[in-house]
């Protein structure tokens, strides 16, 4: 511990949560469709978005979300939470099958959960503008939940990211029975109109951009997907499954979207 000036102890994510859901992701799937580059600089390493495992628990407080990646989780632009290049969205559906919530990610992100699910809560993790997501009661667009948040926990020598939510949050109901998604993304402070602060995805690599997408206006962001290994449909096949379009993003309607299964306990 330094004798002046100020110190930060970062705390493993140790407890006695009780786990729902552990997938093992398939390693160096982090290509979106299959089809996805890095962009070029120097600050995305390899396999920075490449998820290892995705684990969802609960204590008695907290719904926890754990994301460890087989790259590196750098914070070279200095997010107060550790967290700058990636950014982790999770949807939460609470009645999976009854068709109710928001089908449609959040902005910008180019995809939509397969029919018969819903969202009723987003987490956006990032590292300038974290928010908890729901959708409008009667327009199903994606409000923020004002006077709640949630903790961010980067673990760099487990090149992992936790996110601790209150429980609170999702209101009643038995978290067991509940279908998941989990995303990563680039992180983008200079997003293109309508996309919310994530990183775009062009034919070619560049500096700032993803590169490998078809020319279309529909292709999805999502670089990984959370899903367990050697499941069909494949993140591959549920991410490149749509019907090109050249349209501006309000023509576009939920079904022209890549369509995303969800995890749910067996």
């Amino acid at each position: 511990m330094p004798r002046q000036g100020p110190a930060q102890i970062i705390l493993p994510d140790f407890g006695t949560s009780t786990t729902i859901l552990e997938i093992a992701d398939p390693a160096a799937d982090d290509h979106g469709p299959g089809t996805y580059t890095y962009p070029t600089d120097h600050v995305f390493k390899a396999q920075a978005f490449d998820l290892k495992t995705f684990k969802i628990a609960y204590d008695e407080k907290n719904m926890v979300f754990n994301f460890p990646f087989n790259g590196l989780v750098p914070n070279p632009w200095g997010s107060i939470n550790n967290l700058a290049i990636q950014t982790l969205d999770v949807y939460v559906d609470k009645d999976p099958g009854s068709g109710t919530g928001a089908r449609l990610l959040l902005p910008g992100r180019n995809a939509s959960l397969a029919k018969g699910f819903g969202w009723e809560y987003a987490l956006w993790a990032e590292g300038w503008t974290p928010q908890i997501i729901a959708p409008d009661a009667s327009t199903l667009d994606p409000k923020q939940v004002t006077g709640v948040n949630f903790k961010i926990i980067v673990g760099p020598d487990s090149n992992s990211v936790t996110l601790r939510v209150p429980r609170t949050v999702f209101g009643d109901g038995d978290p067991t029975k509940w279908a998941y998604t989990g995303v990563v993304l680039g992180q983008e402070g200079y997003p293109s109109t309508g996309v919310w602060r994530v990183r775009n995805v062009t034919a070619s690599s560049e500096q700032w951009h993803f590169g490998g997408a078809p020319n279309d206006t529909n292709h999805t962001l999502n670089i990984d997907l959370a899903w367990p290994d050697g499941v069909t449909p494949t993140q591959e096949q549920m991410l490149s499954t749509y019907t090109a379009r050249n349209s501006a993003g309000n023509q576009l309607t939920i079904d022209d979207f890549p369509q995303i299964q969800m995890l749910v306990q067996e």
